[in-house]
This record gives structure tokens, C-alpha cells and sequence, in this order.
């Protein structure tokens, strides 16, 4: 099994552009984001300071996969909008609630639901803009429990997934792999029941640590 790069040194434009992503390959970059405000800052107390008693928007599901296929259902989690600070009394034990919780909604919600915290962050990384030839649709901002999953899927777009602490595991299937994985068109439900996945020991694998910026 071919394991994903790890570059120590930022890519110039040109390089990033030419190795990675016009082979469509990822890799995992150290020391990215260096520089931001909040690999120091964002600790669970800092953010129940800024964000506070805000209402954002919660996924949460009985066993932590969301949008994912139980049977020939595409369940979609519960979407919340609870208080940040009940959140995190929930992702700190304080208090117990079945299910699993995860801050894990699109389009931009770093911007759009936690401008508190955009000053902490860039609001792109600025070789990758470069790169690509245009700064980022969205900007999102994910805290989860060690449960949450987000299911296999495919995006549309260049990601650049930076993390600030804790780490995240992520499975990579390249573009040949297509014909082996099951597709279907699932009827779009939003309950949730236990169900098995296929194995994962037989695809790339990766871990991102604080601090390390995966492309893919």
C-alpha cells in the first residue's frame, strides 16, 4: 500500500500546482500554517469565550456516520441548532446526550457561523490561491467527538483540510479505484440505524496531526 507524501517545506505555486494537483495526488504539508493565532489560542475555554451561548449548527447522529447509505437509504444526520456552549458541554462530558455531536456543516461556515474566529486563521492560504488561480468558495470550520465520521464521498473541489489540534483520519481512494467502489441512487431519508462498512484495511491511509495540512 502506497503511503500519502509528507512534504517538510511549503511547495512553491508552481511546484504545488505541477506535482499535486494537476496528477491529482495529495500529500500531507507540515508547518503550513505556522503562523496562525490559532494553534495557540483555540482550546476549548478560548472558544466557549468568543463563540459563547451562540446558536450554530449541530449534526448528530446515533452512532457518528453522517450522510451515509443504510441499505438503499441515504440518511442524512439531524441538523441542530443549539447553543455553542451546550455543544461543548457535551464534547466535554459535562453533560450526556445520546447520539453523536459534530460542528460539521458546509458553505463557509467558519465565515458564515464563527466570523468571531476568522481573525485567528487566513482567509485562504495564499500559494495554494495562487495555485489554483482563485481564493477558496468556502471556508469551514469542523469540532467533533472521537466518534464523528464523515462517509466516503467525493468532492467537487481542491481541498486543503489544516488541523489545528487533535487529529483526523482520513481513507484516499484515487480516481482508479471508481470501478470497484458500489454505486447506486439511494431515496434521501433523515433516520439512522446501525449498518456494517466495507473494510478499510485495504485502502491509503493517512493521519493528520496539529499542525499538518492535507491537499488531496
Amino acid at each position: 500500500m502506497e503511503s500519502v507524501p509528507y512534504l517538510d517545506s511549503l511547495p512553491s505555486p508552481l511546484e504545488f500546482c505541477r506535482e499535486w494537483v494537476c496528477p491529482n495526488k495529495p500529500c500531507v504539508i507540515r508547518h503550513a500554517f505556522n503562523h496562525w493565532p490559532a494553534l495557540k489560542k483555540w482550546t476549548l475555554t478560548y472558544l466557549r469565550k468568543i463563540v459563547g451561548s451562540k446558536l450554530v449548527s449541530v449534526a448528530v447522529t446515533p452512532n457518528g456516520y453522517a450522510d451515509a447509505v443504510y441499505q438503499d437509504r441515504f440518511v442524512m444526520p439531524e441538523e441542530r441548532h443549539m447553543p455553542f456552549s451546550a455543544f461543548l458541554d457535551i464534547v466535554e462530558k459535562k453533560v450526556t446526550s445520546p447520539g453523536v455531536f459534530y460542528v460539521q456543516k458546509q458553505c463557509s461556515n467558519l465565515t458564515e457561523e464563527f466570523p468571531e474566529l476568522m481573525g485567528d486563521v487566513e482567509p485562504d492560504i495564499p500559494w495554494m490561491s495562487e495555485a489554483l488561480g482563485k481564493k477558496p468558495d468556502a471556508v469551514n470550520f469542523w469540532l467533533g467527538e472521537s466518534a464523528a465520521v464523515t462517509s466516503l464521498h467525493k468532492d467537487h473541489y481542491e481541498n486543503l483540510y489544516c488541523v489545528i489540534s487533535g487529529e483526523k483520519h482520513f481513507l484516499l481512494h484515487p480516481p482508479s479505484d471508481r470501478p470497484f467502489i458500489p454505486y447506486g441512487i439511494c431515496i434521501l431519508l433523515a433516520f439512522w440505524k446501525e449498518f456494517e462498512f466495507y473494510s478499510r484495511d485495504a485502502f491509503p491511509k493517512c493521519l493528520l496531526c496539529s499542525r499538518d495540512s492535507l491537499s488531496c
